[in-house]
């Protein structure tokens, strides 16, 4: 799979992408939801993993971007606030990971999506 990551904590990013890379997928990591469009037109994607809360632009922005740019494309919101639930007349995302999350967890969320 081809998978954008969308987080501005470098740690986390970092970790995910060597992890997911792990697994033999290709990922594309970015520090905030500004770089998002280009990163779409760039070539296709399977999935894109995105932070709720970052400084530049939300998750929910990121996942409207997705939605208008790749309406099929699957977005999971990554989220330590209770903000992960569908906002009224905002789409919905197809998953959430809580934080904390382990990779098992990030792993069997991947797992759902490679199936479809």
């Amino acid at each position: 799979m081809r998978i954008l990551v969308v987080d501005d904590t470098e740690t986390m990013r970092t970790l995910l992408a060597r992890f997911l890379g792990s697994l033999g997928h290709e990922v594309v990591a970015l520090v905030g939801g500004r770089e998002v469009p280009a990163a779409l037109a760039g070539g296709p994607f399977d999935l894109v993993l995105t932070d709720v809360a970052m400084p530049d632009t939300s998750g929910w922005e990121v996942l409207a971007q997705v939605r208008a740019a790749r309406p099929g494309l699957p977005v999971v919101m990554m989220t330590g606030w209770d903000d992960g639930q569908a906002r009224p007349g905002a789409p919905a995302p197809d998953a959430v990971l809580e934080k904390p999350f382990g990779l098992d967890r990030v792993r069997a969320v991947l797992d759902v999506f490679a199936r479809r």
